[in-house]
């Protein structure tokens, strides 16, 4: 029995689609134990419990796996986004709620969290999907008069680094679910909103449920 949790052996009913997932769910296992570069390709195939013929069928290399997990981890967080996009207008808002729902998602689910921070901090390419939302809400934000002008390159460092660092910390136990206010409220106020703002926008978007479940959460 491996250390990761082991795959089924693949059955004809599952078909191609259904096997790629799961073997990208395994690799989330590997990947929680060991790291991304840490796993050797053969971990990744022990955990599939398939042959490595088939496992390199759908992905010929560890890059190409590492690749495929960072685009579903991407597009299922991103997904769980589309409530906020729909129904906040204002940049600061919205992109103040993201924040919080991201933040609620890690602390839902550690093992992808766990991963996609590893992932994050790795040299595999970064889906640009985030850099794109953040941009263009700063943008926004600035041309509004509520941000003062920066480099966005510097913004986005001060953004995702500080979250980086705070997943970590969440992950270790040094600090709780609501960090997230503090951070954020800290984050705006760099930006250049009035601290009293600041504190009241985060205080409305605190959720404290996971991306994906609406906008149900109590604010704190």
């Amino acid at each position: 029995m491996s250390e990761y949790l082991v795959a089924r052996s693949p059955s004809r009913a599952e078909g191609r689609t259904g096997l790629r997932q799961r073997l990208l769910d395994t690799a989330v296992a590997v990947i929680a134990t060991k790291g991304p570069h840490a796993a050797s390709f053969d971990d990744f195939i022990v955990a599939s419990g398939i042959s490595r013929s088939v496992f390199t069928t759908h992905f010929p290399a560890v890059s190409d796996l590492l690749h495929a997990l960072n685009t579903r981890l991407t597009l299922e967080m991103d997904w769980g986004l589309e409530d906020a996009r729909n129904t906040i207008d204002d940049p600061v808002v919205l992109l103040t709620a993201i924040l919080h729902r991201v933040w609620a998602s890690i602390a839902a689910d550690p093992v992808k969290g766990w991963v996609a921070l590893r992932l994050e901090g790795s040299v595999e390419p970064l889906e640009p999907v985030w850099h794109e939302q953040f941009d263009l809400l700063h943008r926004r934000a600035v041309a509004d008069g509520r941000f003062h002008p920066a480099d966005l390159r510097a913004a986005r460092t001060l953004t995702f680094g500080t979250f980086r660092l705070a997943t970590r910390e969440l992950y270790l136990g040094h600090v709780g679910v609501e960090h997230a206010h503090p951070l954020i409220v800290m984050l705006l106020t760099a930006f250049g909103l009035p601290r009293d703002e600041a504190i009241t926008i985060s205080r409305s978007q605190d959720l404290t449920v996971p991306i994906g479940c609406g906008a149900g959460g109590r604010s704190h």
